[in-house]
């Protein structure tokens, strides 16, 4: 008991000493309190002062109060270089800058002749300027009786449709006076001045009587020459030609070409290949080497007509015969006879029969030696070797030999004739 006692008392004094602790610092608390100067304190307050910015400052700005250069006298090179620093000084541009901001140096400038004069051309040049002197300019002068400007008004008034219009109702308001010679002449020359009489004199007296050019016999002839030299025409009837007969029916002209065309043909060259093919080679007029030179001797037969036909053409006058459908019709057939053609009818006749033009083919080797034989030299070869010496004699009794006769008579009249006509 007695030792619970001495921990309370105990626990009583702490608790007791804590709040007069307590009391003591909430009555301080906001308050400063002088510490002695002791030595410590004395050392922190002389570093604190030769470490600190301003002191140093200070200290170097008094001495640059105090320095040589200060108490130097006043040379030309001193000034120039104060004048330089403050020139270069970012303080004093800036008070510069603004001060001056807001003006400009062109509104102070005083005017040299040169602008003076730019602004008066510019005034001068000005539209406003322009519209306020132009009533002056264009104002009537001074001279008011002169004879010329006398008539200018008196002409100017007549002309003007006020002064016409205010005369005419002055004119209806009055009583019409009817038969006057001056009224009744005044309006004939109205008659005649009017553009609906004028036209109606003319179209009475030129329009009846004038001359019509394209009736007249120099311009029919002129349109004549020109319709008949016109490449267009030309064209024209030959289009519309192309591919008629013109020649009448069983002519001899007629038959020599229809004969012509079905020798020359290929279609009926191969038929006779074919019918002769693989048949005795016995009797003269089916050999192979007869056909050809028949084939031969026509081609050369037209070969002689044409050149006929050409050197009785050369250098004479045309006559608009070429124009002609028969000439026209002549000269396709023959065109038609030429290699190129003859050729063209024989890959014609070939293609889309399932031939391949190959060198080893039957046909194409058949074709090859068709082309040597139709050679000259090859023909004059066999003839030589196959019917000279051996006492044949080609009968002029067979219908081939008559109609290839016949047909070279034909050419030599045709040519003969064409010759007379030239």
């Amino acid at each position: 008991a007695p030792e619970n006692l001495f921990m309370d008392l105990g626990y009583i004094k702490t608790v007791i000493a804590c709040i007069h602790y307590k009391e003591e610092y909430e009555k301080s608390k906001g308050k400063f309190t002088f510490v002695s100067d002791t030595p410590q304190l004395k050392h922190v307050k002389n570093m604190s002062a030769f470490i600190s910015e301003a002191k140093y400052k200070g200290s170097a700005k008094k001495d640059l109060s105090n320095s040589l250069y200060k108490q130097m006298p006043a040379t030309i090179d001193s000034v120039f270089a104060r004048e330089v620093t403050q020139l270069q000084s970012k303080v004093l541009y800036k008070q510069k800058h603004d001060a001056e901001k807001g003006t400009s140096d062109y509104a102070h400038m005083t005017e040299p002749p040169d602008v003076k004069h730019a602004m008066e051309v510019s005034k001068h040049q000005s539209n406003v300027s322009y519209k306020k002197n132009v009533q002056d300019t264009h104002r009537y002068t001074e001279v008011l009786n002169r004879p010329d400007i006398k008539m200018a008004s008196k002409i100017t008034k007549i002309i003007s449709n006020a002064e016409y219009k205010k005369r005419r109702g002055e004119m209806n308001k009055e009583t019409a006076v009817l038969g006057r010679p001056d009224f009744e002449h005044a309006k004939e020359v109205s008659k005649l001045l009017s553009q609906v009489k004028y036209k109606e004199q003319f179209n009475k007296e030129m329009k009846n009587h004038q001359y019509n050019p394209l009736g007249s016999a120099s311009f029919k002839q002129a349109q004549m020459a020109s319709i008949l030299a016109s490449d267009y025409e030309y064209k024209k009837l030959f289009e519309k030609s192309k591919g008629h007969y013109h020649f009448a029916l069983d002519t001899t002209e007629q038959m020599h070409h229809k004969e012509n065309a079905v020798l020359q043909s290929q279609v009926k060259y191969k038929e006779d290949y074919e019918k002769s093919k693989g048949r005795s080679m016995m009797e003269f007029m089916d050999t192979p080497i007869y056909q050809v030179s028949k084939e031969v001797q026509k081609i050369q037969s037209e070969k002689a007509y044409r050149k006929d036909f050409e050197e009785g053409l050369k250098g004479k006058a045309s006559l608009d015969l070429d124009k002609t459908p028969e000439f026209l019709h002549v000269q396709h057939v023959t065109s038609l006879l030429k290699g190129k053609e003859y050729r063209k009818d024989m890959e014609e006749g070939m293609k889309g029969k399932g031939l391949t033009v190959f060198e080893d083919t039957p046909d194409l080797i058949r074709v090859k030696n068709a082309a040597q034989i139709l050679n000259e030299k090859e023909y004059k070869k066999d003839l030589e070797t196959e019917i000279k010496g051996r006492g044949m004699q080609v009968g002029t009794d067979t219908p081939e030999i008559q109609r290839a006769t016949k047909a070279s008579e034909l050419a030599s009249q045709v040519s003969t004739v064409f010759g007379e006509i030239f």
